[in-house]
């Protein structure tokens, strides 16, 4: 049904531009792995578009024969690549084919993707890899021992009602913009290196590296700034080394002894998470909600120290934001039944959603929507699952409302 003929029709569209430093990750990363046909294909494709509305005319796919100078077969092999590798999205309605171009993935993602760097390096050796990826290396400025007080957006703007706001849809988007720097962490890193004795404390071992893991364990186990600092001097050496190992562990270990007490005072514990009011928004809930929160209000229960441990590795490892974290997690656990799956699973997804640039939440929740609606489509139509390897796989309804009608319960 999707193969194509030359007298097929086609146009192309995109959300945002190609711009210089994407051509130059496009030629450097990706064609060792795409080849030069599929190279050219997305760069032909890109010129055909219209630089204002980000669409083109329609076009026959013998015209592109003609511009590529090469055979129909070769097209359809290189669009294949580009679909393959998350370049290209193509649809197909009534023998005329739609073709969104994705833009490529910063050289940061790429790399430390877990397929694609690997894909790289084998096509072009371990000494070719190590070269051109020093094309894209910046110089690390020493931050040792500064403190991060850059004023968020809420400390300097007041707040303002959203009513009678509507998100404005189909506006250009340029790659990879810088959003403002909304607060995800209330950790107050000041009143945590305050707390340490001066003896415990060489700011020269609290690098950025450290700061982040810091606050992702504060995070992850909702634990305050005098909790970590117990647990900081518990992972310090004599000469005041942080064991990163150690520093999660102890913060694992931390959240299991506060798990055994709130199991004592269990009436105490089910009226505190009651009163907790949770956002109406599940935009808003999945950017607001910790991963404690989130496990609970999924499996109603207490949650293990082994299922956060999984979250703290997402996000440390995958290099995930936080709510986009929160969504595939809900996601995940609802295919699954409620069961939470290993680490290895959620790896597996996770980078999927890295190779299809989902990273906001907003994006994220689009996403599931689309798993959604193609899963349905495929339902309807009698046909299998895509990517089911079993009859055991072919059975989820995965619908994103069962968030929103939770929300609605609790209100």
């Amino acid at each position: 049904m999707d193969k194509i003929r030359r007298n097929d029709q086609f146009y192309v569209f995109s959300k945002s531009n190609i711009s210089a430093a994407d051509y130059q990750v496009l030629s450097i990363f990706y064609m060792p792995i795409i080849g030069p046909n599929a190279f050219a294909l997305f760069s032909i494709l890109c010129n055909l578009l219209n630089r204002q509305t980000l669409s083109s005319e329609k076009y026959l796919h013998t015209d592109l024969e003609s511009m590529l100078n090469t055979k129909l077969s070769t097209i359809e092999a290189a669009r294949n690549q580009l679909e393959a590798i998350g370049l290209l999205n193509a649809y197909l309605y009534n023998d005329c084919f739609a073709y969104e171009l994705k833009m490529p993935m910063s050289p940061s993602a790429f790399i430390n993707d877990g397929v694609l760097g690997q894909y790289l390096q084998a096509a072009v050796t371990e000494d070719r890899f190590k070269k051109i990826v020093s094309l894209f290396k910046i110089s690390k400025i020493d931050k040792t021992g500064f403190i991060n007080v850059t004023k968020n957006f809420e400390d300097i703007f007041p707040a303002i009602q959203k009513d009678g706001f509507e998100p404005i849809t189909g506006l250009i988007e340029n790659g990879k913009s810088a959003n403002i720097n909304i607060k995800k962490s209330n950790f107050d890193f000041r009143l945590f290196t305050d707390s340490i004795p001066e003896p415990f404390l060489d700011k020269k071992y609290l690098t950025d590296e450290i700061k982040k893991k810091i606050i992702n364990l504060s995070y992850v186990y909702e634990l305050d700034e005098i909790e970590m600092k117990d647990i900081y001097l518990k992972a310090t050496n004599s000469q005041s080394e942080i064991d990163l190992v150690k520093l999660s562990r102890y913060a694992r270990d931390a959240y299991k002894q506060r798990m055994q007490k709130s199991q004592q005072t269990e009436d105490e514990v089910i009226t505190h998470v009651e009163s907790k009011s949770k956002p109406k928004d599940p935009v808003d809930y999945f950017k607001s909600v910790s991963p404690q929160t989130l496990l609970s209000d999924l499996s109603g229960g207490n949650v293990s120290a082994a299922d956060l441990r999984i979250i703290e590795r997402l996000i440390d490892e995958l290099k995930l934001d936080r709510g986009v974290v929160n969504v595939l997690v809900a996601y995940t656990v609802k295919i699954k039944d409620g069961m939470m799956p290993s680490y290895d699973y959620f790896e597996k997804v996770g980078n999927n959603w890295k190779r299809n640039q989902v990273d906001t939440v907003e994006m994220a929740i689009d996403y599931v929507k689309h798993l959604n609606s193609e899963y349905e489509k495929v339902k309807n139509s009698g046909g299998s699952k895509p990517y089911s390897k079993s009859k055991k796989d072919d059975k989820p309804e995965v619908k994103i409302d069962w968030l929103e009608n939770y929300i609605q319960s609790q209100e």
